[in-house]
């Protein structure tokens, strides 16, 4: 893929005809993955891959002493996002430990889809539905666990340690500042060393014990990081070589962006190119994107501003290009407030064509804006039950195309990056610079990304 390519991608990749579920689980597109990545990572002494385990335990409920916001879909990933990187930095195998029991209605924080449930068979409390024994429960019912990171393992100890044991470890763990580990022992006669976790305690390791070590410099420990997570050896030396922060964080960034750490389900890729297909968004031109916020005020910009949100004038300001053209220019906004937003669209004036007119930002652009509608009052989100549980997996769907079109954007403007959201549309924006003639803009390139307000760089991936 050239560089031209890379930077005004389409919803559906050229390079991947026919497989239009594929485009919608993952946020980059098909073409983009290391489908080589597994052959290169470095091998483990057969028998010993599973001797050193990350066991992550994913948030069903927010815990009330968490000062981690790990809820809700950008939150939940985020903070596997944060596992995989702690697992791939002390070479661990990753293993995700669910609940067996329906800790939420329906037995995921994600929701109920209609396709891989019943109305017979084993019942639950998910409302009217009935949840066939094999469909996953948790984040799994979300997104595939990627077989690089697990390495084939399976959750440690069984014979002796169940959900609820794995559960009470961990909560004696995570009150020390210290990482502390549990030694126990498998069927095979086999012991196993286990770090488990949340996704609060994650984020709580990476900022007390992890993230110096990660940014140090020089550092072997880079190197073979870098190895673990799919580069090859050139791009390790690379790595191992950098020294500003945030050229280390886009690099682990782009690492993880082309390694297929997050695939969603199947059920979620459908559901959400259905989704993506009621805005009308055009799949196979490529198109801009907005991601304006208006739940709430932004801490520090009403002092400096005197609003508490940033003004939809600001985001078309930011955006603003100087190439004219004829054709209108297609813009995406996800948005938590969509008919705030129509309202504010609505003072622009039309042209001749229909499109609207920016007077004092671009005038010689047409603009035309998409929206999705909220997220449980479209007709797709109507379909079926009205149970809490399926009204939060149409919420889930809503989330996750909002994520796939950002993510897949040419240019993408954020209010800013105080959002986990779109801290994470932006790990997955990033790229090895591997595109001739484009050597002198250093060795990761970001899709075209701007920040209206703060800081332009979101940090560490993961948080």
């Amino acid at each position: 893929k050239n560089a031209d390519e890379y930077n005004k991608p389409h919803l559906l990749d050229g390079a991947w005809p026919g497989h239009d579920n594929v485009n919608f689980e993952t946020l980059v597109q098909p073409s983009e993955i290391d489908l080589m990545l597994q052959r290169r990572l470095p091998e483990i002494e057969e028998g010993h891959e599973c001797d050193d385990i990350l066991l992550y335990m994913p948030n069903q409920l927010q815990n009330v002493d968490d000062d981690v916001n790990v809820d809700g879909v950008a939150g939940q990933l985020n903070s596997y996002l944060m596992a995989a990187m702690l697992a791939t930095y002390t070479s661990k195998a990753m293993v995700v430990l669910e609940s067996k029991e329906d800790l939420v209605p329906g037995g995921s924080q994600f929701g109920c889809p209609s396709n891989p449930f019943s109305e017979a068979g084993k019942s639950s409390s998910s409302g009217r539905f009935s949840v066939k024994e094999d469909i996953p429960k948790g984040l799994s019912r979300l997104i595939q666990h990627s077989e690089w990171l697990s390495r084939g393992c399976s959750v440690p100890c069984q014979n002796n340690h169940d959900y609820e044991k794995w559960s009470n470890v961990r909560k004696k763990n995570g009150k020390s500042k210290f990482v502390q580990h549990t030694t126990c022992r498998n069927d095979s006669g086999w012991e196993s060393r286990v770090l488990v976790v949340d996704g609060a305690d994650v984020q709580r390791l990476f900022e007390n014990n992890f993230k110096g070590k990660m940014l140090h410099r020089p550092s072997p420990t880079a190197y073979n990081w870098a190895l673990r997570l799919g580069a090859k050896k050139y791009e390790a030396q690379t790595f191992a070589d950098l020294e500003d922060e945030e050229d280390i964080w886009d690099f682990v960034s782009a690492l993880l962006a082309r390694s297929d750490v997050l695939r969603f389900q199947s059920w979620i890729a459908k559901d959400a190119r259905n989704f993506i297909r009621l805005s009308q968004l055009p799949m196979q031109v490529d198109y801009d994107a907005f991601h304006v916020r208006r739940d709430g005020s932004i801490p520090g910009y009403e002092e400096e501003a005197g609003v508490q949100v940033i003004p939809f004038q600001e985001y078309l300001k930011t955006w603003e290009r100087h190439d004219c053209s004829d054709k209108a220019r297609i813009i995406y906004i996800a948005s938590d407030d969509p008919g705030q937003i129509k309202e504010e669209i609505s003072k622009y004036p039309l042209g001749d064509a229909g499109n609207l007119i920016l007077p004092g930002v671009d005038e010689c652009h047409g603009l035309r804006f998409y929206l999705r509608e909220d997220s449980t009052s479209t007709e797709f989100m109507k379909k079926g039950s009205t149970s809490d549980c399926s009204i939060q997996y149409r919420r889930t769907i809503s989330s996750v195309a909002d994520l796939i079109i950002l993510s897949k954007s040419s240019t993408f403007i954020i209010g800013e990056f105080g959002s986990g959201f779109g801290r994470l549309v932006r790990t997955f924006r990033a790229a090895l610079n591997d595109f001739p003639g484009r050597e002198e803009e250093g060795p990761v390139l970001v899709r075209d990304t701007r920040v209206v307000w703060g800081k332009p760089h979101p940090g560490p991936p993961g948080m």
